[in-house]
């Protein structure tokens, strides 16, 4: 059969392009469900078709459709694929949103061109079992790595059984890899097996990814303004309103389904339009006929018009300590800043429910001709660290066998309890944060502390939301030598983090361990800085409130060295931007190590292997 999901044979060469388009679950099992593009399959991309495609088989899909294919065996109960003797130096065997307990048993001598990953923030770990073999790009046939892990914001590891054979071969010339785990979460190579010879990696592997900071905001669109019937639901007090439609399953418009689409009524002040509501989409309702309420809901007999809210991803911009967002206007025509309205608004997107905010232009604030670049004088972008790393295999050939040595690259062992062995006081030279540690580290160690963006851990742990009352900031700290983190646990110290004009205004603070459980501890400013005191590193949220946290030591009456902040504050700004989406795709180019930013639809993702 004709698969019509276009390899990016390639790509690698110049960039490895993640899109991602939700966060990370680290699920088991293949993604479900309408949105899901779970598949599993086999194809040949040593010759392009015509319309793009490439021939080659489907052991598992989503929507059900699969061929039988000797050698070859999907096993949806325990998410195995088994590959007995299938000899095809020619096939690349791939994977996408198959979980993180996918395994492939191999069982006899096996040889395909590639074995390909693809998380797209459901799950992208792979274990091989079985006593059998792999042979991987024997005929040095791949453009980019004969190993690929696309993780997409998810761990992305491969994991070798110690009875299992694996060879994989790197391709001649400039940018192709014998392996590649790109946009990982793990900060650490995600490869453990019996290797026979270590692993040798580019310079820029394991090196913390950047973007610019964006946030998923609501604007109002270009549509033309409707006149809703406004509906009640019990006593919550709010409006709503519901756009009828229909929706078609392939080809065949004779036969749609009836949907209805509730949306709420929101009050925004500043719309372009000068209306005083803006419809924004909370849930859909399969099968609600035109002019039917949905369950719940009652006729007021109110009607207002309003437009539909569109949902869009904009480049977060700091203005004397605020924060604006940079985005298109409804018509394209230019490019304005946009200052929130409404904070904390429930919409509906792409099928997930997301806690967002309703933006407005600036007034005077617009810029004809202007690209995404061009960012107005008095405004700054805000980089963030992405939390995500690429790893580059440069050996010409990696092998792992049960005669090999057993390697796990996880974090190095550090120090012990009570082990002085260097030294104690390290500081981050970028972001000036600095730990003053009861037990020293290795000479030679580094603090590694920078800011992470919002959007990724939020988005990936939703449940923070409720538990992160006035966010600020969330750090990733840690000590790291010769590119490894280092363990750092039940070694009482003192962590002091610069305060910063978004960190300033506030009478009580709280760093919380984003560990599971949370650890909270107060934390006080002394002088220039923000202080706590902690026993282990890691990722730490910084919450600022004028008023005690429920969980704090610390009394109401108490001063927490606030010193001579302004008292004139408003409530802490949270900086929520999760989605559960859509994400900033990472461009990590494999040779230059250079950074940007894309976006990637699941549409697109459904295309594309």
């Amino acid at each position: 059969m004709k698969l019509k999901r276009k390899l990016l044979a390639g790509l690698l060469t110049l960039c490895m392009a993640v899109g991602m388009a939700v966060p990370a679950f680290a699920e088991n099992g293949p993604s479900s469900g309408d949105m899901s593009a779970a598949w599993v399959q086999l194809y040949d991309s040593s010759v392009e078709e015509p319309d793009g495609s490439y021939f080659g088989y489907v052991l598992y899909s989503n929507g059900g459709e699969a061929d039988t294919v000797e050698g070859a065996v999907y096993d949806k109960a325990t998410n195995t694929i088994t590959l007995t003797n299938y000899n095809h130096p020619e096939m690349t065997l791939a994977t996408n949103e198959m979980g993180d307990d996918l395994k492939l048993h191999l069982v006899g001598d096996n040889h395909i061109a590639e074995l390909v990953v693809w998380g797209f923030g459901w799950g992208g770990n792979l274990e091989i079992t079985g006593d059998g073999s792999l042979t991987i790009n024997e005929n040095k046939t791949s453009q980019t790595a004969a190993i690929r892990f696309m993780a997409e914001g998810t761990q992305g590891l491969l994991k070798v059984g110690s009875n299992a054979s694996v060879t994989a071969y790197k391709s001649a010339g400039e940018n192709t890899y014998s392996a590649a785990f790109v946009s990982t979460t793990s900060s650490t190579l995600p490869f453990t097996g019996n290797l026979e010879t270590e692993l040798a990696l580019t310079a820029n592997s394991g090196i913390e990814g950047e973007t610019t900071e964006w946030e998923n905001v609501i604007y109002e669109s270009n549509y033309v303004a409707q006149d809703w019937k406004v509906l009640t639901k019990g006593e919550d007090g709010k409006k709503y309103g519901v756009n009828y439609g229909t929706i078609y399953t392939g080809s065949d418009l004779t036969n749609g389904k009836p949907v209805g689409y509730i949306h709420e009524l929101v009050k925004v002040e500043g719309l372009p339009s000068q209306k005083e509501y803006l419809a924004v989409q909370i849930a859909t309702v399969d099968g609600l006929e035109k002019d039917a309420l949905p369950e719940g809901y009652t006729d007021s007999g109110e009607t207002i018009s309003a437009k539909i809210g569109d949902i869009s991803s904009m480049t977060v911009l700091i203005k004397d300590g605020q924060r604006f967002y940079w985005g298109a206007d409804p018509n394209q025509s230019q490019w304005l800043v946009y200052q929130t309205a409404v904070d904390d608004v429930t919409a509906e997107d792409w099928g997930q429910t997301t806690l967002t905010k309703i933006v407005v232009p600036v007034a005077g604030e617009g810029v004809s001709g202007a690209t995404e670049e061009d960012i107005p004088a008095g405004y700054t972008t805000n980089v963030v660290k992405t939390g995500m790393y690429s790893y580059y295999c440069t050996n010409d050939v990696i092998k792992v066998s049960p005669s090999g040595t057993s390697t796990d690259p996880g974090t190095d062992p550090g120090t012990k309890p009570g082990e002085d062995t260097g030294a104690k006081d390290l500081t981050a030279s970028e972001t000036g944060v600095s730990i003053s540690l009861t037990d020293g580290v290795p000479e030679g160690a580094e603090l590694s502390a920078d800011t992470i963006a919002q959007e990724s851990v939020l988005g990936s742990r939703p449940e923070l939301k409720e538990e992160l009352p006035g966010l600020l900031s969330i750090y990733e700290i840690s000590v790291r030598k010769d590119g490894k983190a280092l363990e750092i646990k039940d070694n009482p110290m003192t962590v002091k983090i610069p305060m910063n004009d978004h960190l300033k205004g506030y009478k009580y603070y709280q760093a919380v361990y984003l560990g599971d459980p949370l650890e909270r501890f107060d934390a006080v400013v002394e002088g220039d800085f923000l202080v706590f005191e902690t026993t282990h590193l890691s990722q730490y949220a910084i919450l600022g409130s004028n008023t005690p946290f429920s969980t704090s030591t610390v009394q109401d009456e108490e001063q927490t060295g606030a010193g001579d902040q302004s008292s004139d504050t408003t409530n802490p700004q949270t900086g929520d931007g999760s989605n559960m989406m859509l994400w900033i795709g990472l461009l990590a180019a494999s040779g230059a190590g250079v950074y940007g930013m894309t976006l990637y639809s699941r549409k697109k993702k459904e295309q594309n292997i």
